[in-house]
């Protein structure tokens, strides 16, 4: 059994497949081979490698091949001359179970996905959050390195656990009576997780960067007032687009958020231009950080537009 139905009956389709063919194999060449070292390496990589190269099972079918011949020529080498047949048959009629049991009882995929999603959402708004908290006041490499280090978990981690929870909503739905009725919902949170997955991609490049420049600067940098304001708009950004997915929040909160984010951004985007055209100054640039040290920053602006055009485009119905 699988959490989805389509994923059970695959599965059973594929692991019942491989049991027949290792017991045919098993069958074919019981009599004529013995078991030994060799015939035993050689069955072994000839049949695994036949059905990921060949068949393309998944690996967990895969190895039923090589498992079930291998069981039944040590049955037949015993004088177990029926236990070919009853392997396989056993393994049809629990696949079946497997199947029925599923169709009859399945597990709804829209709770876990919504929780998946939210989770994501969350976090990735604390992440931005923590960063904009740190830019205000003095911060350091050590500092940097652990917005780095949650910021690649988010996005391995959390984001494969996304991935995996909403899966092919829409498909997976056609066979679950109790998601059927959420096809279109499953369909939509389908359509945004790429969405979400190219937003923590981008949190991780900007924690990144700030760990790079702070390494850069000695260890230590000074406060950056605007880009910390920036990446606090952009985490509410993040947790209002989320919401609104997930129907926690009424309608048109991007929109509003996006402009709290492009009004925090004109500050940043004027003094990293204005320094691109004079060079260096004397003083600091009235916008939280030191004039030339804000050319480096404009690697930060675009991953954070990367982010808000992945957002501000209309939500699917």
């Amino acid at each position: 059994m699988r959490v989805s139905v389509h994923a059970s009956i695959r599965s059973a389709i594929e692991r019942s497949a491989a049991v027949v063919l290792g017991v045919l194999v098993a069958v074919a060449i019981g009599n004529t081979l013995g078991l030994n070292t060799l015939t035993v390496g050689l069955l072994t990589s000839g049949s695994l490698a036949f059905a990921l190269l060949v068949l393309r099972l998944p690996r967990p079918a895969a190895t039923q091949i090589p498992v079930s011949a291998l069981v039944v020529m040590a049955a037949l080498a015993a004088g177990e001359q029926s236990y070919a047949w009853e392997r396989a048959f056993d393994t049809v009629l629990g696949a079946a179970v497997g199947v029925v049991v599923s169709l009859a009882l399945p597990a709804s995929r829209r709770d876990d996905a919504r929780g998946a999603m939210r989770q994501l959402g969350t976090v990735i708004s604390a992440e931005l959050d923590a960063m904009g908290e740190g830019l205000g006041a003095t911060w350091s490499t050590s500092q940097t390195a652990e917005w780095r280090h949650t910021a690649r978990l988010t996005r391995q981690r959390l984001v494969e656990q996304m991935t995996e929870a909403v899966g092919n909503g829409r498909e997976a739905a056609q066979w679950n009576i109790r998601d059927r009725a959420h096809a279109a919902e499953l369909g939509r949170y389908e359509d945004v997780m790429p969405r979400l997955e190219r937003t923590a991609i981008g949190v991780w490049a900007i924690a990144r960067g700030l760990e790079d420049h702070a390494r850069l600067t000695g260890g230590e940098h000074r406060p950056m007032e605007a880009m910390a304001a920036l990446l606090v708009s952009l985490g509410d950004l993040v947790r209002v687009f989320t919401e609104e997915v997930l129907g926690d929040h009424p309608d048109g909160g991007v929109p509003r958020a996006v402009q709290e984010v492009n009004a925090r951004r004109a500050p940043c985007a004027r003094a990293a231009h204005r320094q691109t055209l004079e060079g260096p100054p004397q003083e600091a640039d009235g916008a939280g950080g030191v004039g030339p040290e804000w050319m480096s920053y404009s690697a930060l602006l675009v991953q954070v537009d990367r982010i808000v055009d992945d957002l501000r485009a209309p939500l699917p119905t």
